[in-house]
């Protein structure tokens, strides 16, 4: 078993929101009397951000096959041809454990290609 650990760039900023939010533009800014902007994504500082880059990868998690280990979302576990991985998560962080450096590298390449990657080995 080898232990990998990788850190998603910008997961915040992944995220769709999930409700409607303006917001004013910060100061030295100006926008005509009367007007805001209107986020079409999540982005730091909001309350919901990270439940929304949560649920983000989670579902990008279960769509490759993962499953949920207990209810909580943290813990996920991956079986393929006879190699197994489990999947530790905090935030934009992941632990994981595998059996096959090959399924690793699959998987890692295959993420990146959702997310901005930072493998931390």
């Amino acid at each position: 078993m080898e232990l990998y650990h990788w850190d998603i760039q910008g997961a915040f900023m992944t995220s769709t929101l999930d409700t409607e939010i303006f917001m004013d533009l910060p100061l030295g800014y100006s926008l005509p009397e009367g007007k805001c902007i209107k986020l079409k994504k999540s982005l730091y500082g909001l309350k919901q951000s990270s439940a929304l880059f949560h649920y983000t990868l989670e579902a990008w998690l279960l769509e490759y096959c993962f499953t949920a280990v207990g209810a909580d979302g943290v813990i996920f576990k991956l079986k393929s041809c006879g190699e197994s991985m489990m999947l530790s998560l905090y935030v934009d962080d992941g632990m994981c454990v595998s059996s096959s450096h090959t399924l690793y590298d699959q998987f890692l390449q295959d993420l990146s290609k959702r997310f901005k990657l930072s493998d931390q080995g």
